[in-house]
C-alpha cells in the first residue's frame, strides 16, 4: 500500500512539472485527477488486503473442519476395529465352547460304544464258556 502512494505521489510530481506551463485551473484539476487516482488505489489495495485476509480466515476455518472430521473417523474406526475384535473374541469363545461339548459328546458315545462291545465280548464270552463247560 505504500508503495502505491510513493508510486502516486511520484506520478502526481511528474504531472506537476509537466503542467508548470498550464494555467493555475488546469493544474488544480490535474492535482485533483491525481489525488482521486492515489485515493481509489487506495480503497482497491484495502480492499484487497481485506479479501485475502477473509480467505485466509476461512481457509483456516475450513482446515480445522476438516482435521476435526477427519479425527471422528479414526475415532469411528477405532472403535468399529474394538468392535470387530470383541465380536470375533466372542464368536472364537463361543466355537471353543460348542467345541468342548462336541468333544464332551463324543467321548460319552465313545465309552458307551466300547462299554456296550465289552458287554457284548463278555456276553459272548460268557456263552462260550458256558458252551465249553456244558459240553464236558
Amino acid at each position: 500500500m505504500n508503495i502505491q502512494k510513493v508510486l502516486a505521489a511520484v506520478t502526481s510530481a511528474v504531472l506537476l512539472l509537466s503542467l508548470s506551463a498550464c494555467s493555475k485551473e488546469d493544474m488544480d484539476k490535474a492535482a485533483s485527477q491525481v489525488t482521486d487516482t492515489v485515493d481509489a488505489v487506495a480503497e482497491k489495495t484495502e480492499a484487497a488486503a481485506d479479501a485475502a485476509g477473509d480467505m485466509a480466515a476461512d481457509a483456516a476455518e475450513a482446515t480445522g473442519e476438516v482435521m476435526a472430521d477427519a479425527g471422528a473417523a479414526v475415532e469411528d474406526a477405532a472403535e468399529a476395529t474394538g468392535d470387530a475384535i470383541d465380536e470375533a473374541a466372542e464368536a472364537v469363545e463361543g466355537m471353543a465352547d460348542d467345541a468342548m461339548d462336541a468333544a464332551g459328546e463324543m467321548a460319552e458315545d465313545a465309552s458307551a460304544a466300547v462299554e456296550g462291545a465289552a458287554s457284548d465280548a463278555a456276553d459272548d464270552a460268557s456263552a462260550e464258556m458256558n458252551k465249553a463247560m456244558g459240553d464236558q
